[in-house]
């Protein structure tokens, strides 16, 4: 041991000990309990102590359900597009004008489907 430092109880052992022989035992009993004993505990360490939460294994967070694991939104819709159709597109976007007109044309396509 290091020079000056002198033997000590583990206080929260004391207190977990003491509530394993009166699990129902109001921090203030268990104060007065332990202080018999000539261990001093303040009312804090005792209620940090009792009304912890036990901590077992921690499990990690998953991922969101939704899309498959792996893929984002852009991949999901850049994977099924081929060199074939991009090149369609862009011959539709240059004879209608532009990206926005193409796009207000293929909206009125889809209600004239629908």
């Amino acid at each position: 041991m290091a020079k000056g430092a002198k033997a000590s109880v583990n206080r929260s052992e004391s207190i977990r000990e003491y509530l394993k022989m009166v699990p129902k035992a109001s921090p203030s009993e268990i104060k007065q309990a332990l202080a018999a004993k000539g261990v001093k505990v303040s009312d804090s360490l005792i209620s940090a102590v009792k009304y912890r939460k036990p901590t077992g294994k921690k499990k990690k967070p998953g991922r969101k359900k939704g899309r498959p694991a792996g893929t984002s939104a852009k991949q999901a819709a850049g994977s099924s597009i081929s060199i074939d159709s991009l090149m369609a597109a862009s011959k539709l976007v240059e004879t209608l004008g532009g990206v926005d007109n193409a796009a207000k044309a293929i909206n009125v396509l889809k209600r004239l489907q629908s």
